[in-house]
């Protein structure tokens, strides 16, 4: 068991020191090409930047990813050299010119044009936390200047209520209720690990998970007290996915068991679990449901391999 385990701590905590360190210059692809979006409603979108990329992949890890909530067929990736798109076309393209590192990347659930990063330039430091209201063409900083948030988590029932991990500039469990503009920094008590990423009940605002090094926790009452869900200290929960299905919460993620690693289910807030779902490969390190159809879900692994399911995780494949 201690093998797959150590396993998962090395890939999260190479996840967390690569970030900390100045960035390569990754320089913008050439021939650039302008394209549209896809319309939310009667208004056309504004023209984003979208370069090819198809090395993306190569010499690059994965930070978050997020599905454009009026287009399931549209992927967002936070790389560690930029934002990527898979499009309706399965293309795979750059977004806009910045490439910076993208961290705690999340995205609005209703609003397409709306995505939200921290991270760090080229340059090194801390980006803070932005916020982009074209499709990520442009970024500006809303608000933490300095401030590295590692995870970020959007309510979907309350999209001005977000959860952030800062692992730099300022440490520790922050909430805004404002969509960003402010910060309230919170005493996680009986959160015992650095989170490598949060995920909020889509029809409870109050209830928190948070995957970790030591397992995975669970809060309640918006972040103010956690407690670990028994088991998954010694079987590690990496990638997580909260599915509203007959009238209960299903919790699908990727369970670091020595026996029988690979995606699991489970419907009692992780006290029980069982094995489903076939077409992965991989550790899977993220997992993003659609905000308006929670049976499509895209998942990726430690190799930047991304997978697609629109059964609710029962049958995955790779794009």
């Amino acid at each position: 068991m201690k093998t797959l385990k150590n396993l998962a701590i090395l890939i999260l905590t190479l996840s967390l020191i690569s970030c900390s360190s100045p960035q390569p210059k990754v320089e913008t692809q050439p021939n650039a090409v302008a394209t549209s979006t896809p319309k939310i409603s009667t208004t056309e979108p504004p023209t984003v930047t979208l370069t090819p990329a198809t090395d993306w992949q190569t010499e690059n890890h994965i930070h978050g990813i997020a599905i454009d909530p009026n287009n399931p067929n549209i992927l967002y990736i936070g790389t560690h050299h930029g934002l990527i798109q898979y499009s309706k076309d399965k293309k795979w393209s750059w977004v806009g010119k910045d490439r910076s590192d993208y961290m705690g990347f999340a995205a609005h659930p209703t609003d397409s044009n709306r995505l939200y990063s921290s991270g760090h330039p080229h340059t090194g430091g801390n980006l803070g936390f932005r916020v982009t209201e074209d499709y990520g063409e442009t970024w500006k900083v809303l608000s933490k200047s300095g401030v590295d948030f590692h995870a970020l988590a959007i309510s979907s029932s309350n999209p001005n209520l977000i959860y952030g991990w800062a692992t730099s500039g300022e440490q520790g469990f922050l909430v805004s209720k404002d969509g960003g503009k402010n910060w309230e920094s919170i005493t996680p008590v009986g959160l015992g690990n650095a989170v490598f990423s949060l995920t909020v009940n889509p029809e409870n605002s109050e209830q928190i998970f948070a995957t970790t090094q030591g397992g995975l926790y669970e809060s309640k009452n918006g972040g103010k007290n956690w407690e670990l869900i028994p088991g998954t200290d010694t079987s590690l929960i990496t990638g997580l996915a909260l599915i509203p299905e007959n009238n209960k919460m299903l919790m699908v993620g990727y369970r670091l068991l020595e026996s029988d690693p690979g995606i699991y289910k489970s419907s009692d807030s992780g006290k029980t679990w069982e094995k489903f779902g076939t077409g992965t490969e991989g550790v899977i390190l993220y997992l993003a449901t659609h905000p308006k159809n929670p049976q499509i879900i895209y998942g990726v692994n430690e190799q930047n391999a991304v997978f697609h399911s629109s059964d609710g995780g029962k049958i995955w494949h790779s794009l």
